[in-house]
């Protein structure tokens, strides 16, 4: 009788402990692993330019569709040679910078280029100190969130020079809470040479992130094709992530084309998204989609003459930021605010929302 009466309290037991353990499995399984990352939102720039004309004006536009945006970063200055600093030909807009005051949830970093032919601002010491005393000067007086700096066409030989003018001019911004973004060059199929003058490495760990222009494969120096091809694209993002961490790092997307006359004959010209549109409307022309390249593009004649048009559209930028989710970086920005039209903004935040 008494091991009829153990076997049963054991057997009650054991069954308890099962019952508890069922329970705990089922509790845990519902909470988060304490070592598991969540993805932060990819996060959507926007580079910009005042425009020339209703194609191509840059503020309607970012009044439009300022809430996809999280970092704006305007042409307005460049650099003089003496390391003076210059409002940029295309002109600086005080109503962008009052409708971004309305808007402190995006940071408002103006682009900063350089005379292409003059290294002296990093070459010489005083005269480097002297343009970052002018852009520091610049960015807190008129209280911007930080700076974007856009040199091109370096000299491979300059790659150190550039380094160091941007750990001097992040060192005295980051002393005051302000950001500082560098764009840098694609290093792959051809742009070895004017790629080199980054080191990627160095920059991303300097700034607080990296704009890498994924553009232009195809420019007026060519022949016609895509702008931005797909495996290009992930190509250079893949060469670059193995120097700037993802999360500095930010992939460059197009809102526009060129259009070539064939067999060259004449000027191949540089348009907007809106223009490669209207011209494709005007001429009867067929949009195109080119699988491989994941772009747009169409043939059209005038007068006589045979055109051909690639440019970058709401369709082919999804792919683009499905790269950049793809690599988990930090966001996309686009080249330019104006380029694009309404349903180029349907499309990205689809495809960044996803």
């Amino acid at each position: 009788m008494k091991a009829k009466k153990m076997k049963s309290l054991v057997f009650i037991l054991l069954l308890g402990l099962i019952l508890i353990g069922l329970i705990g499995c089922s509790t845990s399984a519902k909470k988060p692993l304490p070592f598991a990352k969540t993805k932060a939102k990819l996060q959507v720039m926007g580079f910009y330019e005042k425009g020339w004309n209703d194609l191509t004006y840059g503020f309607p536009s970012l009044k439009a569709h300022y809430k996809e945006i999280n970092v704006l970063m305007p042409y307005w200055y460049t650099l003089n040679a003496d390391g003076s600093i210059k409002t940029a030909s295309v002109g600086l807009e005080p109503e962008v910078i009052d409708f971004i005051r309305q808007h402190p949830e995006i940071k408002l970093l103006p682009l900063i280029n350089k005379d292409l032919t003059d290294q002296s601002v990093l070459t010489d010491a005083t005269t480097r100190n002297t343009a970052i005393s002018n852009i520091v000067k610049t960015v807190t007086d008129n209280k911007y969130d930080g700076v974007n700096i856009d040199f091109e066409l370096l000299p491979a030989k300059n790659r150190d020079d550039l380094t160091v003018f941007i750990r001097d001019l992040a060192k005295q911004l980051h002393s005051q809470n302000k950001m500082v973004s560098v764009s840098v060059m694609p290093k792959l199929d051809g742009l070895e040479e004017i790629g080199a003058a980054y080191d990627y490495g160095a920059l991303g760990k300097l700034t607080d992130f990296v704009t890498i222009m994924t553009y232009d494969k195809h420019a007026a120096a060519t022949k016609p094709g895509s702008v931005s091809p797909y495996k290009w694209v992930e190509k250079n993002i893949k060469e670059a992530l193995k120097s700037i961490p993802a999360n500095k790092l930010v992939v460059c997307i197009g809102a526009y084309g060129y259009d070539w006359p064939v067999p060259e004959v004449g000027e191949t010209k540089y348009i907007g998204m809106r223009e490669a549109q209207q011209r494709a409307d005007s001429h009867k022309a067929k949009v195109k989609w080119d699988d491989d390249s994941q772009s747009a593009y169409f043939f059209y004649w005038d007068g006589g003459v045979k055109h051909e048009v690639w440019f970058e559209n709401g369709f082919s930028i999804t792919r683009k930021v499905a790269l950049a989710k793809k690599y988990n970086i930090r966001g996309v920005a686009i080249w330019r605010i104006g380029f694009e039209d309404k349903q180029y903004w349907s499309k990205l935040h689809k495809a960044v929302n996803k």
